[in-house]
């Protein structure tokens, strides 16, 4: 099992992306990418880490706004999608 190299979620084949050709594409799962382009495109590192945080805080109620949030900035900057934003300095 891997991470989307943009959300973070764990994926495993059946949820792979798929590239322009229609292969399968491992880097980032179907609801990220497909037919090779962001589902996304003008999602923000921003955006995705305060979307992320708040999918934690549902799934999880007891866990606090601040410690998803670290999470989500500890982890989302360095996976592949992400990594060289220009933005990232801005979080």
């Amino acid at each position: 099992m891997g991470f989307c190299n943009s959300c973070g979620r764990p994926i495993v084949k059946s949820d792979y992306g798929t590239n322009k050709d229609g292969s399968l594409n491992s880097d980032y799962c179907k609801d990220c990418f497909k037919d090779g382009e962001f589902t996304e495109p003008d999602i923000t590192l921003n955006e995705m880490i305060i979307r992320k945080s708040k999918e934690m805080m549902e799934k999880n109620p007891d866990l606090h706004e601040t410690i998803a949030t670290g999470i989500t900035t500890g982890f989302l900057p360095g996976l592949k999608r992400w990594y060289n934003e220009p933005d990232y300095d801005n979080i």
